[in-house]
C-alpha cells in the first residue's frame, strides 16, 4: 500500500470530486451527485477514509451495476492523521476510485435524470471528509 499523505500544501479541490462519509448523507445523495457530476465533467472521483470506504464502494458498485459508469482507476492507501496536542499519529485506510460515463450513460440520464437535492446548495468540493 502507498501512503497518500504528503508534507506538500493541500491539493486544490476538484469540482468532480466527491468525498463520501459514513453519516453525513444517505447513499442516494451520493448516487445522484455522482450522476450529475459525470453528466457535467464526464467522470467523477469518489474518495473515502476509514469506515466511509464501505459506503464509497457501495456507491461505485451501484453506479457500475446499473450501467451508469465504468471504473477508470482505483487507489488504496493509508492516510496518516496527526492528533492535535498529541505526539502520535494515526493511520486510516483511504480509497479513491475514478468512474467514467458508460456508453449507456446518456440514454439512462435521459430516462432517469438524477433527483435534485433538497436543502442548501452544496458543491462536491464542499463535502467534508469524515470517517
Amino acid at each position: 500500500m502507498t501512503n497518500m499523505a504528503t508534507d506538500a500544501a493541500p491539493p486544490v479541490r476538484q469540482p468532480n470530486r466527491v468525498q463520501v462519509s459514513t453519516n453525513k448523507k444517505p447513499l442516494q445523495f451520493y448516487l445522484n451527485l455522482s450522476r450529475r457530476i459525470m453528466a457535467e465533467y464526464g467522470e467523477v472521483e469518489l474518495s473515502a477514509l476509514g469506515l466511509a470506504v464501505s459506503n464509497m464502494v457501495t456507491v461505485a458498485e451501484i453506479l457500475k451495476k446499473e450501467g451508469w459508469a465504468v471504473e477508470k482507476s482505483l487507489r488504496t492507501g493509508l492516510e496518516t492523521l496527526e492528533s492535535e496536542g498529541e505526539q502520535r499519529s494515526m493511520s486510516k485506510p483511504k480509497m479513491e476510485v475514478v468512474l467514467a460515463k458508460s456508453s449507456e450513460f446518456e440514454k439512462l440520464f435521459a430516462e432517469q435524470p438524477p433527483q435534485q437535492h433538497r436543502g442548501p446548495k452544496q458543491s462536491a468540493a464542499a463535502e467534508p471528509v469524515a470517517a
